[in-house]
């Protein structure tokens, strides 16, 4: 259970820690969805922090550490010291995870894989989605008072991904991810990342609490997972 936890807070922290950065004047016209894709990847690339928090499940909570630092994002476990390093590049992104003192490049033949024994993959700490062609503008909306553009990417190619597609909300006036929503090949949605609340340091604006939800019809009572940064520091 706590690498469930952990795990979860991982993924959740990568997904808000693209909560500060540039973008798109409000008032343009729908851009294309592959510039709003990049410009998410290059707004992450160029952020340096420091963050520290924890996941909350009802009253229970895991600590964690998260760097971003030089285009890499390193999800620091406290309990047994192993680590997990994403570099978002320009055509793909690329992750690495080392045990004991050793790294190994996750590869492609194990993004399908559940990290830690969890319901999560690899491929969804690699943020695959971000670099799928296949994606379009599907419209506007309005999260955590923030007007976004929704952002439909499907992956080239059935057996490229787990996931038929993803749906996006992204910031039109500042780039951040404000939301993502993962289907199955039946069109079932089987995650869903919001960010609720944000906190101001150095004169940025960075992601204090993000919602993950794991929709599952054979749970009546679903309790969702939240992901908290309590400081952050250049």
């Amino acid at each position: 259970m706590a690498d469930l936890s952990r795990v979860k807070s991982i993924l959740a922290a990568l997904a808000l820690a693209f909560a500060a950065t540039s973008a798109s004047a409000a008032d343009d016209p729908a851009p294309d969805a592959r510039e709003l894709l990049r410009s998410v990847r290059i707004a992450q690339s160029a952020q340096d922090w420091k963050l520290t928090g924890g996941i909350r499940v009802g009253s229970r909570k895991t600590p964690f550490r998260l760097t971003l630092e030089k285009g890499a994002i390193r999800y620091e476990f406290t309990d047994n010291g192993d680590t997990l390093t994403l570099r978002l590049g320009e055509k793909t992104s690329t992750l690495e995870e080392t045990k004991g003192g050793k790294t190994a490049r996750i590869t492609a033949a194990k993004f399908g894989q559940p990290v830690h024994g969890t319901d999560l993959s690899y491929e969804d700490l690699a943020m695959r989605f971000l670099y799928w062609q296949n994606a379009s503008v599907a419209g506007t909306d309005i999260i955590s008072a923030r007007r976004c553009w929704k952002v439909e990417v499907r992956p080239d190619s059935v057996n490229d991904s787990q996931y038929s597609r993803v749906m996006l909300w992204i910031g039109r006036d500042d780039g951040a991810l404000m939301r993502a929503e993962s289907y199955d090949g039946s069109g079932r949605m089987v995650r869903r990342f919001t960010v609720i609340s944000f906190m101001k340091r150095s004169g940025c604006w960075l992601m204090r609490r993000m919602r993950i939800e794991h929709p599952d019809p054979r749970d009546k009572y679903p309790q969702p997972t939240y992901l908290e940064i309590e400081d952050a520091e250049k």
